[in-house]
């Protein structure tokens, strides 16, 4: 595992870069984001999915999350965008509001099967962290995220848990110091132009609401 610093809130020189080619090469990178270590991997690469998974001994009912850089990114992963769906993304992300949606095709069937075990639908958006946004648009494709814990363990804001639960199972590890929690992302279903909140977070529905008044 490469570790290295961040310093003032920057991560040193050239992290983006190596960060991308971790993923491109598929590999696991471990990122801070939104107040978490979050592990990092290429969604259209069915190893390195399910060498993430095994690195974290995921229970296959936990959430996963799908990081994009645009909305025509979108378009590569999800079976249909609801024209509501596409109004709220178009006013609201970047921010912390994950929308589910049908997986395509281009994903591969073992890791579409894994990721929409739960629900039969992937949870997508474009992230807020720079960071995490950086590295996505530097990576130019979908980018699966999942929180760095073991199981259903916590253990996700520390760094000295991440070297502990992580070491010789992930590749590139951005150290930030101890985390922070902030409110989880808000996650919303729009099936047929109808708005379902799956879970509340940081976007209130009333927000939601205006913008497809």
């Amino acid at each position: 595992m490469e570790i290295v610093k961040m310093e003032s809130g920057q991560p040193p020189k050239g992290t983006v870069e190596s960060v991308r080619r971790v993923i491109d090469d598929g590999g696991v990178a471990c990122l801070p984001c939104n107040g978490t270590y979050r592990l990092f991997a290429d969604v259209l690469n069915e190893g390195a999915v399910m060498r993430l998974f095994q690195s974290k001994r995921r229970v296959h009912k936990a959430p996963c999350l799908v990081f994009v850089a645009s909305i025509e990114a979108l378009e590569r992963i999800a079976d249909s965008i609801d024209p509501v769906a596409r109004k709220i993304m178009d006013e609201l992300w970047p921010a912390p509001l994950t929308i589910r949606f049908d997986a395509s095709r281009e994903i591969p069937r073992k890791v579409a099967k894994e990721l929409t075990k739960a629900t039969g639908k992937i949870g997508v958006r474009i992230p807020q962290n720079s960071l995490s946004r950086r590295v996505v648009e530097t990576f130019g494709g979908p980018v699966l995220v999942s929180s760095a814990n073991r199981g259903q363990k916590s253990g996700e804001t520390s760094p000295a848990q991440v070297r502990q639960n992580f070491l010789g199972r992930i590749d590139y590890f951005v150290d930030a110091g101890d985390l922070s929690r902030v409110p989880g992302s808000t996650v919303i279903d729009v099936d047929k132009s109808a708005i379902e909140v799956v879970r509340a977070g940081a976007v209130s529905r009333e927000t939601i609401d205006e913008i497809v008044a």
